[in-house]
């Protein structure tokens, strides 16, 4: 008799199996889209058409595809200021997908510890791509996208007008928080506009979030404020043992009382962030110290490479503090530059005009919003092709490397943009 059972448990198993992937329309074959994930066997598509779906979806531990037929624009889920709009809390992997939807109106619960307004993402790895994650709130962490102990693959969202709501502090992350160990892909997102009110961190924050990687996502009007003395981080903050990976990420027009492009705060111990190739300029300090950059702690195993480090006027483009190290991160080929400030201030400033390091208009073709190189622009051929993570490609698409300058030598530029 257990003989019998054994083989009608395998016989369903294989058969299961073997049954081709489904396609479960919403509302057509389900009423609502948590029905269509519960209805739905692994390897399957749930397909949703057009309209607002009120809802708050978890999809359970299944490695389904949940995509709009038509697009982000015209299908909804609103969250209604309940629970996060979207829950991976059982384990997902990247088969679980979550595609072409608009997220809105949702907010973070005790259950979801008061992280994620948008999605909340627990011990799980799924792919959130070609989304937009819009007016979600957040108490912790994470208004946009909360991640806690994963490795998800974060690409070609929107994640815009997020923020904090409900009480002070936390760990910050207007756009999109990552705490606790994984390797956490951040690639191709526009997150904008985001705010974190009584912390740092309005774009993205990285709380003892591991080798998180952040590569050419446009980071811009984000804004970290209301905390004493200083809040940090306006595109970024990265702080608690978070070694990430920053290539080719355009940061501009991001506030906070210190670094408002990027802050970070190395523990003793830890290497620091890698950033190549970024161009961060017109970020606004209330402190004057640290408009692109402000970095803090034992950073001296931090290194930059082919960055374009701007200002603005008056205010220093990057600041080094020496309150826990005197020495300072290592910088190679980067042009940091404030009109009528200091490029490089604190304990980095010796390194300005040394190893490639320059100093100097980069000759943008806007320097408010469109930072492509003109010709004759100095940061054209001026990085080093022997940084680590060198992107193949810049960030509107065409090849890297190419020789810019017609000198016979192709070197790459520096920034995110590659003259042609």
């Amino acid at each position: 008799m257990k003989h019998r059972s054994l083989l009608t448990t395998l016989a369903v198993l294989l058969i299961a199996t073997l049954l081709p992937a489904a396609i479960v329309h919403v509302p057509g074959d389900q009423p609502t889209i948590q029905a269509g994930i519960n209805a739905a066997r692994n390897g399957d598509t749930v397909m949703i058409d057009p309209g607002t779906y009120f809802e708050n979806i978890n999809f359970n531990g299944k490695a389904i595809t949940v995509i709009s037929s038509s697009g982000p624009v015209s299908t909804i889920i609103d969250g209604g200021s309940l629970a996060p709009v979207v829950t991976f809390a059982s384990g997902e992997t990247p088969r679980s997908v979550l595609s072409r939807l608009t997220l809105q109106h949702g907010a973070s619960t005790f259950d979801s510890q008061y992280d994620g307004g948008g999605i909340f993402i627990s011990n799980s790895s799924p792919t959130i791509s070609k989304n937009i994650i819009q007016n979600n709130t957040a108490c912790n962490g994470g208004a946009g996208i909360a991640v806690q102990f994963g490795s998800p693959r974060i690409q070609s969202n929107t994640i815009t007008s997020n923020s904090q709501f409900g009480c002070t502090g936390g760990i910050g992350g207007g756009g999109i928080s990552v705490g606790g160990a994984g390797t956490t892909e951040i690639n191709g997102n526009l997150i904008s506009n985001n705010h974190w009110t009584s912390g740092n961190g309005g774009g993205i924050s990285l709380f003892a979030a591991g080798a998180v990687r952040i590569k050419s996502n446009i980071i811009t009007g984000n804004s970290a404020s209301g905390v004493s003395p200083a809040a940090q981080g306006g595109g970024i903050s990265m702080v608690n043992d978070s070694p990430a990976i920053v290539v080719q990420n355009l940061i501009y027009g991001n506030t906070a009382d210190q670094g408002a492009g990027i802050y970070f705060l190395v523990p003793s111990g830890s290497h620091g962030p890698l950033l190549v190739n970024n161009t961060i300029a017109n970020n606004a300090v209330t402190q004057q110290q640290g408009s692109a950059i402000y970095a803090n702690g034992f950073d001296n195993q931090v290194k930059l490479f082919n960055n374009l480090l701007i200002g603005q006027r008056n205010q220093s483009a990057v600041f080094c503090d020496g309150t826990y190290s005197n020495l300072p991160p290592a910088f190679s080929n980067n042009d940091a530059l404030s009109p009528n400030g200091t490029g490089l201030q604190g304990t980095c400033a010796a390194q300005a005009n040394q190893n490639g390091n320059i100093s100097a208009d980069p000759k943008f073709v806007s320097n408010a919003s469109n930072f492509k190189l003109k010709t004759g622009s100095p940061a054209i051929d001026a990085g080093t092709n022997s940084a680590p993570n060198l992107p193949l490609q810049d960030l509107s698409g065409l090849s890297r490397i190419v020789d810019g300058n017609a000198d016979g030598t192709a070197t790459i530029d520096m920034g995110v943009f590659e003259a042609q």
